[in-house]
């Protein structure tokens, strides 16, 4: 079993890399919001249908877990799609996976639990890659780090801060897909409160692949089959495994939306990947 669900979530990793191309494909007629709400709301209705015996028993602990994951998750999908709308497909997709990193620095932050010398080793990789990244020129240093890059950052520390919290939920005593199910509501609800108040006045829905795709493949099922890993897959070789999004976010976005990619950033990547891996595979 354990080795079926790592193929899975090898597969996991593929789609979320595609969901970028998916994005930055309706990004232009859809709000940000408008895309978040459709996401995760839908799903949130549809696990509610198949798991509605087990929905019936939520508990309240399980509420307030769901509830405050759901707002990260908000936050890490709300900077990731406005942060679609200024920088590229290849770029977000390696910046978002920065995740990796900061969770550690987050657990030492509000739990004081002391992380390893590797981190250190891994940080300074990731920042030396980060710089490759941000300067298309080294001659003149043209800094190419723009406001979509700064908001993806927000959203890689907002993805930890999900990661954070459900490490620390005993999966003996919550049920999980109860805590899934409310996290999804939650960011439903919240993307459609502030699609009012910060975009405009109304929810408009055509019937569109990629939309379709986002929410079944990319939402629905990818979040459900990574819960379910969650049961048979250790979390740093789940984390290990998810870290590959970046690069099939990179490749989908060279077959399909021919992004140019420079020397600068091959080298950023080969730098940040390195310092994702090593503190994947390294650690204790």
């Amino acid at each position: 079993m354990k080795k079926i669900f790592l193929i899975v979530i090898f597969f996991l990793a593929m789609i979320r890399g595609s969901a970028y191309i998916a994005t930055k494909d309706i990004i232009s007629y859809y709000s940000p919001l408008e895309i978040i709400f459709f996401r995760f709301f839908t799903t949130g209705l549809i696990l509610s249908i198949f798991f509605f015996k087990k929905l019936k028993k939520i508990k309240m602990l399980e509420i307030i877990f769901g509830f405050s994951a759901g707002i990260s998750l908000f936050l890490a999908f709300s900077f990731q799609t406005y942060g679609l709308k200024f920088t590229t497909v290849s770029k977000q997709s390696f910046l978002t996976s920065l995740y990796i990193i900061m969770i550690p620095f987050i657990q030492f932050l509000f739990f004081k639990k002391k992380f390893q010398k590797i981190v250190y080793f891994s940080f300074v990789s990731i920042l030396i890659g980060l710089f490759f990244i941000s300067f298309q020129n080294f001659d003149s240093f043209e800094l190419a780090l723009n406001f979509g890059d700064f908001l993806t950052i927000l959203c890689a520390i907002s993805f930890a801060a999900n990661i954070v919290l459900f490490a620390y939920i005993n999966p003996q005593e919550n049920e999980i897909l109860n805590i899934t199910i409310v996290q999804m509501i939650v960011v439903g609800i919240l993307s459609f409160l502030f699609q009012f108040l910060f975009e405009k006045s109304s929810i408009h829905f055509e019937l569109d692949y990629s939309l379709v795709y986002l929410i079944v493949v990319c939402t629905l099922i990818n979040f459900t089959l990574q819960n379910l890993s969650q049961k048979y897959v250790q979390a740093h070789k789940i984390g290990l495994i998810l870290s590959l999004e970046s690069v099939f976010g990179t490749l989908f976005a060279i077959v399909f939306l021919d992004e140019i990619i420079t020397l600068n950033f091959v080298i950023g990547i080969i730098f940040i990947m390195f310092g994702i891996i090593s503190i994947q595979m390294f650690e204790k």
